[in-house]
This record gives C-alpha cells, structure tokens and sequence, in this order.
C-alpha cells in the first residue's frame, strides 16, 4: 500500500517568521514624515535650546552638538526609507555608553546635576537626529527642546534668557501648526507661509496673547515657604580650598598683592584699616577692625560705580549678614574674638557639600512669665557671587544653619558668621538654610533684662572716654516718649524703649558730614554734639546708647535686600547696596535688627512681610516707578478707595452680629449670581461676535459641532476633525453621517487644503445641510 507523504512543515514555518520580519521591517517605515518644513523647524527647535542652555550656563555645548545634529538631520532626510538597521544598533549602543558616563559623573559629582542632565540630553538628541524617519521621532526632539529650554529656565539669572524664550515661541508655534497638518494627512512639501496659515499678523498676535498670560501666570503664581527638595544648588566644579588660617579674611585683590611682594593686610586676621585701592569692589566694612569715624558708609559708598556683587533667590526679602561686631573702639569697631583658637571649623558631610552649623540656644533667665514658643519660619537662600574681589566671607540670613557649600571646610567665628577657607570665586553658587525668628511685639515686651554672663561681658562694652551727654540724650528721649494721642507714657520694657531710642534718632538728628576730632572723644559723643553724621554714625550712635542704658547690642554689616528683578525672581545685590544694623539681644529670641538711619524702615525686611504673592507685589511697584507722579497718585487713591470702603462695609456687618453676617452671605450670593449671569451672557455674546466674524465654512463647522454637542455628541480637544467624524459612525444614522462628512469634507478643504471655493457657491449648500442634519433629529 502506497504511502502519501505528509506535506513538510518546517519551510512554512521558515516563511512564516520571515515573513514577520518583514512585515515588521515595513511598518516602522509607515508615517515616514516628509515635510521639509517641519523637519527644518523641529532642528532649528533643539538648535535654540542648546543654545539658551550654553547662554545661560556658560557651556560650551552648541560647537559640536549643533554642526553634528545638522549633518544627522541632512542624512536622516535622505535614508528615510531605509531600515538602516545597522545605524540603529550604532546608535543604541552610543546612548547606553553616554548614559553610563552619566551616571559615572553623577556618582563623582563632577559637575551641577543639571548641567550633566543637559548635556546627556544634547548627546542623546546627537544620536537621535540620525534616525528621524517618522513623525513621532521628531516628537521626542520636541520634547528633548522643551526639556533643555525648562533646565536653561532654572538656571538663567539674567534677562538674557527671554530672549531665547522668544526665539523658542516664534519657532515653537509654527512647529505645532505643521505637525497638525501632518497629523491630518495633509502633505507639506513647500514653505508657503500663507497657505498654511503662517501670515505675520495673525503669528505675532497669538504670540503676544501666550507671553502677555505667561507673565500674568508669573506674577500670580504663589510663592509657598519651605522647599520639598533636599539637594540644593551649590557650584561643585568651584571648590574653594584653605589659603587662608582660620580667623582671616581675605579678598582676592589682597591675595594677588600679596603673591606680586605687596604689603597688604588681612591675610592674618588683622588688617582692614580702612585703607581703600580704586580697583577694590567691596567697601573696608568687612574686615576684623574698621574705622567708621574716617570713612563712613555713606561716602564710600558713594565714591564707587556701582557693580552687581551677587545676586540671590530666597523666599524672604531678608538682611544678607556678613559680620558682626563686639567691640567699640570710640573711631569704630572690632572683633575682640578673632583669635584663631576661638574660630570653630566645621567640616562638611561626606557624601554631599553639607555643613550643619551650631545653633545658638538663648535661655530665658529672667521672672517665670508664660511665653509662647517662637515662631519661626525655614528660608531657603541661593547665592550666586558675580564679583571677581570677593572676600572670603559668606553672605547668609540669620540665622543660619545649614549650607551647602563646596569646599572641604567652613570657619564659624564667636558672632555665628561664616567664613570661607579662601576668596569666593566669580560664579561660586552656594545655599543656605536659615531659622529666621518672627518678630513678635507683644511676646518681646514680655522679656525681662537679665542677661547670660557671655552677653553682659561683651556686648555692655563702652569706652572709659564716653561722653556723660551719649547717655542723657537717650535717657531725654525716653523721657519724652507718647502715646499715639499724644500723651507721655512710661517706658517698662527693653523693646519699646529701642523702638523710641531709634525714632528720636531718625527724625531729630541729620545726615551730615561728621566732622570728626580724635582728640574731644569719641564718635558717638561728636554725632550727638553735632547732631547728627554719617549714616554708620546712626549705627553707632544707637548701639551705644543702649550699651549705656544695660541693653546689649552689636554693630553688623551686610547687605541691604537689592533691587528684585520679577522676571527672574533673583535680588540683584550691588556693591552700593552694603548696610550696617544694629542688633539688640532679647532672651530667647535671640538678635533682633533695628536700622536708625533715617530714610530706611525701622525693621529690616523679614518673615513678617507676607510674600506669598511677592512677585506680583514687586512687579506693580516696578510698573509705578516708571509710571508719572499724578498716574500713581491717581491708582494709590482709588485703591485706596476701595480699599476703605471694603473695610467699612466689612466693619459695619461685623458691628451688626448675626444679622450682619446672614445679611452679607446674602450680598456675597447676590453678587456671585449676578456674576455669573454676566459671565454666562459675556460668554454668549462673544460666542456669537465670532461666529458672525467667521468665514461661512468655519461658521457653519462650528455650529454643527455646538450643535452635537448639545445632542450629548461633544468634541474632544484633541481630535481632528477626521477623527471626531470616525468616533460618530456608532452614534449617527447613515444620512446624517453622511451630512456630517459632507460637512467636514467641505471645511477640512477650506481650512487645510489649497482648494479656492467661493463662498457665494457653498455658502446655500451648507446651510441647507445644517438645517437637514437638524431635521433628521
């Protein structure tokens, strides 16, 4: 019996798989993007990108990345149909290596975190310019361009950005119109800016509408205390090293003089004689001894050009402390504590650049009153130095006490100021945390006057040659203290009695030039027989006046906030902008700030100014300071205004009890019903203005599509018109699914197509199919 042979299995089997293989080969190559325009916009995208991040961080990225993404792009256009399976595995293999490098530098710290994610982003982008067959691949350059754009965002410091942002826009807006047309199967061979809807005016207004809600989105945008992340800013490629022993202080002008054979100061800890170089940024406030008597803050500053030293991101408009001092000499001030075996050096944690520094604790000696806790408030500060004569001394709110910092070592002198091991480099980024204490009137009023022995034995100095005459004029003015009716009222605590102290030196003494004579006394005894000085005079003159009345205080140099710039949201801080406060000591609060220069607010800035909405605040003042006179003085009145009269009626239904307020929950339902019965009928009235403005295809679309909408049939968003035609087949009868595409059909030919019709021609004929589709339902 013959045997039939079963037909074999494995050459089918074999065909099958390649097959497959094949199959799979060709659907990558489906939705190949042909648009030269769109693949000219996407690159020139990234191109901007690059360059903003370079602009903005000081990189060096756009010499190779962009000529290698060009010729990338040139040769993805031409092997676009290709598998070129063997430039793919090149390619993967190139971004595993470049991903592992990341992570190697990661591990290392060799460079901010995200100046190495940028340029892993840029690497990647490289690679991926060679293989762009497809419309999705050039949506992932889009998104490597967005994401490049937002890390040039968090690390611009000046204006310089917004105008890579506006490139970005102009650019960016095209791109999205195109791609829409590609999504729609709409080919784009030429740049025909007015077929395809890229007239001037219309681009131009829509950018104007995305940058005028951008900066409204800015300025409203909260800004909440307290950071979530943990990893702050700080410069790692900008190590300072130890140049200097502990206790000196040194600029980087002092350094050279020193390394060229010059006989410059402070290396030691001991110079800062007041002496002045032209060519120094910094005024000699910030030395271990400085002479306010010859050269007081306000003639120095006023002999220097102004020049940006720093600039600084904090959540709190605060005081930037530098030094502090102890000591009154009768010309000036000292640091009696500046011995290098009372400096206390820290060392940094390890595995980051963090220092925790030693908080001062401040017990209440004093009667047992009921006090409540301190509240207090973390601020986070990010200082940038821009200055080339930088000291070696660190900037920071009070009162601090963690910093990034990258270096091995930190110095923290007897007055809690930070010193650096060397002169802060130009650029060096550094943060730091700060407990700022909240200024409490009632609670400080409550405190008593005794003092720990470390406080009375350093801050209660004074000069044996003290004038009798510095402490009687601050005991008359004591005396002469009143109520707000005008009545005299007595004076039982330490803070009312530095409130009044520092009031009757604004307004009773001036701004003057000292004329200052070592041999009748000191200082303080001059300003007040002359009745007035410099504005460190004013420093000096309160400080010692308290010491005189058993109230501790200190002498303290630092900056003044600086202007702040609402586009950036940095303080610019200028050399012009160094300040001297005086710090009185209450227990348990510690420091608190006064500044009796007249002119100046009484309490530097701190937590109590709510700064939630700060950027918007400062923008308005930035807006009425370019502003006339009578144009401010006109809003100042009618916010003002309003203002009262919000207040009254507040007040009034307040007085009135529980009527008041069912009466104004009555008003406020009045007032937001009205509201939005106008916001309904603004909504339709503008509805229909712009229907009536429409070309009749577009009008006659969008009715449709209200008109389904309606008919519980919406249009999503995202869906073209295509696409919304598709999802209706299931919802619609045949007829009426066939109105709906006829429809489409005519406006998809109107908007996306090059086809001219005459409105004349169809404007009957979509009229009548609108009413039908209405008829079928």
């Amino acid at each position: 019996m013959d045997t039939i042979e079963q037909p074999r299995e494995q050459p089918r089997s074999k065909i099958g798989a390649f097959d497959k293989l094949r199959q799979a080969s060709e659907f990558a190559l489906v939705g190949v993007e042909d648009s030269i325009p769109l693949r000219v916009l996407v690159q020139v995208f990234v191109f901007i990108s690059i360059g903003a991040v370079d602009a903005v961080a000081s990189t060096s990225n756009s010499g190779w990345a962009i000529p290698l993404s060009a010729i990338g792009a040139v040769w993805a256009w031409y092997a676009r149909r290709k598998r070129n399976i063997l430039v793919k595995l090149c390619i993967a293999i190139a971004m595993i290596a470049m991903l592992v490098i990341f992570l190697g530098d990661i591990v290392r710290q060799a460079e901010e975190t995200r100046l190495l994610l940028a340029r892993l982003l840029i690497q990647l982008q490289v690679l991926h310019s060679f293989d762009l067959p497809r419309r999705k691949d050039l949506g992932y350059s889009i998104v490597i361009g967005l994401i490049l754009m937002a890390l040039a965002a968090t690390l611009s410091q000046t204006m310089i950005f917004a105008l890579w942002l506006i490139a970005f826009l102009l650019v960016g807006l095209p791109i999205l119109l195109l791609d829409h047309r590609s999504r729609l199967g709409i080919k784009t061979v030429g740049f025909n800016p007015e077929k395809i809807g890229l007239s001037l005016l219309p681009l131009s207004g829509l950018l104007a509408i995305i940058l005028v809600l951008g900066l409204t989105i800015f300025a409203f945008l909260p800004r909440l205390p307290g950071f979530q992340l943990r990893n702050f800013p700080v410069s790692v490629n900008l190590s300072v090293q130890r140049q200097i022993p502990s206790g000196g202080i040194l600029s980087r002008q002092q350094q050279n003089q020193q390394q060229n054979g010059n006989n410059a100061t402070g290396g030691n800890g001991n110079g800062g004689d007041g002496n002045l170089s032209d060519q120094e940024t910094l005024p000699p406030l910030f030395a271990p001894e400085i002479d306010t008597a010859s050269s007081g803050a306000k003639t120095v500053s006023t002999k220097r050009k102004p020049e940006l030293v720093m600039r600084v991101r904090s959540q709190a408009e605060l005081f930037w402390r530098v030094m502090a001092y102890d000591e009154f000499t009768g010309k000036g001030w000292r640091i009696s504590r500046n011995d290098p075996k009372q400096i206390r050096t820290i060392r940094r944690n390890p595995i980051n650049y963090e220092f925790f520094l030693p908080i001062p604790t401040h017990a209440y000696i004093g009667s047992s009153k009921k006090l409540k806790p301190l509240t207090t408030q973390e601020v986070v500060q990010t200082y940038t130095i821009t200055s080339k004569n930088f000291p070696n001394l660190v900037p920071a709110a009070a009162v601090p006490y963690r910093i990034f910092f990258p270096s091995e070592e930190l110095d923290v002198d007897m007055e809690g100021m930070i010193r650096g091991p060397g002169p802060l480099p130009e650029d060096l980024t550094y943060t730091v945390l700060s407990n700022v204490v909240e200024r409490n009137p009632q609670q400080l009023r409550l405190l008593g006057n005794e003092y720990p022995r470390t406080i009375r034995n350093y801050y209660l100095q004074l000069p044996e040659n003290l004038s009798p005459q510095v402490r009687n004029a601050a005991l008359e003015s004591v005396a002469r203290a009143m109520d707000e009716a005008g009545n005299p009222i007595a004076i039982n605590n330490a803070y009312d009695l530095v409130v009044q102290i520092a009031q009757t030196l604004k307004q009773n003494y001036q701004v003057q030039t000292l004329k200052f004579d070592e041999s009748k006394g000191d200082l303080v005894s001059q300003f007040v027989a002359q009745g007035g000085g410099e504005e460190s005079h004013f420093v000096s003159t309160l400080a010692v006046m308290l010491r005189s009345l058993g109230i501790p205080s200190r002498y303290v140099v630092g900056f003044a906030p600086g202007k702040f710039n609402p586009f950036t949201g940095l303080y610019e801080v200028q050399n012009i902008d160094t300040q001297s406060l005086v710090e009185v000591y209450f227990p348990i609060y510690g420091w608190v700030a006064f500044d009796p220069v007249p002119g100046r607010p009484l309490f530097p800035p701190s937590i109590e100014n709510n700064r939630t909405f700060g950027v918007l605040q400062t923008f308005w003042s930035w807006i009425a300071n370019l502003l006339p006179t009578p144009v401010n003085n006109f809003f100042g009145a009618v916010f003002g205004a309003i203002g009262k009269f919000l207040t009254g009626i507040l007040n009034w239904l307040i007085e009135m009890g529980w009527v008041g307020i069912a009466f104004g929950l009555a008003i406020a339902f009045g007032i937001g019903l009205g509201g939005w019965a106008l916001w309904q009928g603004s909504l339709w009235w503008w509805q229909l203005r712009r229907l009536q403005k429409m070309p009749i295809p577009q009008r006659i679309y969008q009715q449709m599509l209200q008109w389904l909408s309606e008919q519980g049939k919406p249009k999503s968003p995202h869906q073209t018109p295509l696409e919304y035609e598709t999802s209706l087949r299931d919802r619609l009868s045949e007829k009426e699914l066939g109105i709906v595409s006829q429809i489409t059909q005519i406006y998809q030919d109107w908007r996306y197509g090059d086809r001219q019709m005459s409105q004349r021609d169809r404007h009957n004929e979509l009229k009548a199919l609108f009413k039908s589709l209405k008829r079928k339902v």
